[in-house]
């Protein structure tokens, strides 16, 4: 039995298709990632850059831009762009080249701020100047996300106490000790969004399940898509290097994850097969998103609503 479903809101889409976001050289390799996301049940997104030359960021968030402004029916809607760095620990980085690795200022923010419809930032707590950094950002009304981070529970509620609202991909990329570090800082805050992803790679079933018993309404599902998905297997360009997919798994070179390859229907498929609730784990993928960036007329159902079956 299928059933008609609100369209689901990604807030982390590096890539789709073969097309990896930081590498794209046209509007219209923009418009492949969002064809790609539709087709998928994608209906809005945050188009996602990792931590590369800042020339060559700004050169694709122009690019962005030009789509966000010009939306198309065959395509998942742009609401803005998620920078994913520079501002990361470079001991948590990741897939992210070290080299590019930036501490915040006013005028690097500035840059970034004038070179697009910045919605969100990930960045590390820990690293000097994050704390004014969260402030800034915060009131220029970008939703900050802590992740990438090897911060402790005190760097980590100060990050959240300076007004950062949500945490990137929890557990990835930082302290997976469930006592320290921002995962635990995040589960412990009734008002912190917890972004995850669910698709079987990234986190172990029983990980998901203790992150949602912690957190059952408040957590929202990502993808953490890269250029292979929707390709099945190969290799393929993301930012500065290449990922090889086999199995289920987008892997650099030296074997370090890096994204996702599954789809959103996948990943509610499987929290439905492990016992969640099919109610929140549709609103971890639609709704809650959505609300989280000040989006609360997607996600839902309703006249002139994108909705897909399910």
């Amino acid at each position: 039995m299928t059933i008609n479903v609100p369209a689901f809101v990604d807030l982390q889409v590096n890539g789709h298709g073969g097309v990896d976001l930081l590498t794209a050289k046209t509007s219209e390799d923009i418009r492949k990632v969002g064809r790609s996301l539709w087709s998928e049940g994608v209906g809005a997104y945050l188009p996602t850059l990792i931590t590369g030359p800042i020339d060559r960021t700004l050169e694709v968030m122009k690019l962005i831009e030009e789509v966000r402004r010009s939306p198309a029916d065959d395509e998942a809607e742009v609401i803005g762009i998620h920078l994913e760095g520079p501002f990361l620990s470079p001991e948590k980085p990741g897939v992210h080249p070290l080299e590019y690795l930036s501490l915040p200022s006013h005028g690097l923010l500035g840059k970034y701020l004038a070179g697009g419809t910045v919605t969100m930032v990930t960045l590390a707590p820990e690293i000097p100047g994050a704390l004014e950094a969260i402030k800034f950002l915060t009131d220029m009304g970008v939703v900050v996300s802590l992740g990438h981070s090897n911060a402790t529970v005190e760097q980590a509620h100060a990050g959240f106490d300076a007004g950062a609202r949500t945490v990137t991909h929890i557990w990835n990329a930082m302290n997976k000790d469930r006592q320290s570090g921002v995962a635990a800082a995040a589960l412990a805050r009734e008002e912190i969004a917890i972004q995850l992803i669910a698709d079987g790679v990234h986190l172990s079933d029983e990980l998901v399940l203790y992150t949602i018993e912690k957190a059952p309404d408040r957590f929202i599902v990502t993808n953490d898509a890269v250029a292979p998905a929707g390709l099945g297997e190969g290799t393929f360009p993301f930012g500065t290097f290449e990922l090889t997919v086999h199995e289920g798994r987008a892997t650099r070179s030296d074997g370090v994850l890096g994204g996702g390859v599954g789809s959103l229907r996948g990943s509610l498929q499987r929290l439905i097969d492990l016992g969640v609730d099919p109610e929140s784990a549709l609103a971890s993928m639609t709704s809650r998103p959505a609300q989280l960036v000040g989006r609360s007329d997607l996600g839902i159902l309703g006249l002139g609503r994108r909705s897909i079956e399910v």
